[in-house]
């Protein structure tokens, strides 16, 4: 029997209205994942190192507080003879100003009374002067100069003693001047390391603010990436609907208190299922690699909540590694987006599918539609290539299936 030629052409045109739809599919998703410019391999290099930066920040601040604190003990218990010194200090000066002006007042009197003195000494040892009987008697000068003399004395002495008390004083106020120096240099210390506090503080809210950023966007990414397989029928879009699951429940205590735009993107991203791989392994996207992220929950580092990561993050040894599909199959999605990079998505047999996201490059044979052997090259990856492998609607943890 002749099967009519119209029933042989609708099963193909079928099947290419079904492509077109895909590929539709993937053209809108991947104007939804034109939404950022950031990279995962440097958000999450970014958020890690940043965490790290807020750990240590933290222990600084600790320690300059305990320092602040010390500093402060020391000084309240100086700080009666802080004060007790100033005020002996400034009585001190005023004394040694006082004394300083006395004694400038007696080497003026000592100074006239040497000047009267040799005047008078020249008078009585001057025969020309004895004669003339309009200058005083001999007798009545030398008494004078007796006189003159004593004062002289007296003079001298009171000068020494003054000068005693003004060194007695100096050393004194050298001593107290040190004291108060040394207290005044805490004072500075206790200033300076509060100003060195304040801008750690500063420093940490900044670097948790652009921290905070960058979780969020890993988190928006995660769920950007389940748009796609969504939109793709990889996995269904019930698996996505937040879970009202309260993000305090797992928050580790003393841990920072979580904020609500963070509290908002853990509790809008939810996992699909997870299942285990029981098929046999197959091969490696990369010839070499080191493990930066593995599948499954993590405690974020600041905030301590819990974080499910659904795929893997491979490190290459070699720069400019090439990137293998692990398994015969067909692409059905190969674009380059602004979250995501390069992304090559590959449907393999038992409804099993292969996710290869920040791809330097995709090869040019790779096309959407184009079946792969296993081992063939996708593409090429410098940094990271994040990597994720899905079941029908579940997510499947990626080192259970290569080797």
């Amino acid at each position: 029997m002749k099967i009519p030629f119209s029933l042989v052409l609708l099963p193909l045109l079928a099947a290419s209205l079904y492509a077109a739809k895909i590929d539709e599919k993937i053209q809108h998703t991947s104007k939804q994942l034109n939404e950022t410019k950031q990279t995962y391999t440097s958000l999450n290099s970014k958020l890690e190192a940043t965490a790290s930066k807020i750990i240590q920040q933290k222990q600084i601040i600790g320690t300059q507080q305990e320092k602040i604190s010390t500093l402060v003990e020391q000084l309240q218990s100086k700080e009666s003879v802080y004060q007790s010194n100033k005020m002996t200090l400034k009585g001190l000066e005023t004394q040694q100003t006082l004394l300083t002006k006395t004694q400038n007042d007696i080497e003026q009197r000592l100074v006239f009374a040497i000047a009267r003195n040799t005047s008078i000494s020249l008078l009585v040892n001057d025969d020309r002067a004895k004669e003339a009987d309009a200058i005083i008697t001999e007798e009545a000068l030398k008494l004078h100069l007796k006189q003159i003399n004593q004062e002289i004395k007296e003079l001298n002495a009171l000068f020494v003693a003054n000068n005693e008390k003004i060194a007695g004083l100096s050393s004194q106020t050298t001593v107290l001047k040190k004291s108060i120096a040394i207290i005044d240099q805490e004072k500075n210390k206790v200033i300076e390391t509060k100003k060195e506090n304040e801008k750690a503080i500063a420093k940490l809210e900044q670097e948790k603010k652009l921290y905070k950023k960058s979780l969020n966007k890993i988190l928006n990414q995660q769920r950007s990436l389940q748009n796609t397989l969504a939109n793709l029928n990889i996995i269904k879009r019930e698996s996505l609907k937040p879970k009202k699951v309260p993000v305090h429940a797992t928050k580790k205590p003393g841990s920072k208190p979580v904020p609500e735009d963070v509290k908002q993107a853990v509790a809008e991203y939810s996992p699909s299922n997870v299942a285990k791989y029981s098929g046999e392994r197959t091969i490696s996207p990369l010839d070499g690699y080191s493990v930066t992220k593995s599948f499954g929950p993590y405690t974020d580092p600041v905030y301590g909540i819990k974080i499910f990561n659904d795929s893997v993050s491979l490190r290459p040894n070699d720069p400019d590694a090439k990137v293998k599909s692990v398994l015969n199959g067909k692409v059905i999605f190969a674009k380059t987006t602004a979250m995501l990079e390069n992304v090559v998505i590959i449907e393999h047999d038992n409804g099993l599918h292969t996710i290869y996201a920040h791809l330097d490059k995709i090869a040019p044979t790779v096309e959407v539609g184009k079946r792969l052997k296993q081992g063939s090259i996708i593409g090429r990856v410098g940094r990271e290539l994040m990597f994720q492998v899905t079941q029908r609607n579940a997510h499947i943890d990626p080192l259970q299936v290569i080797r």
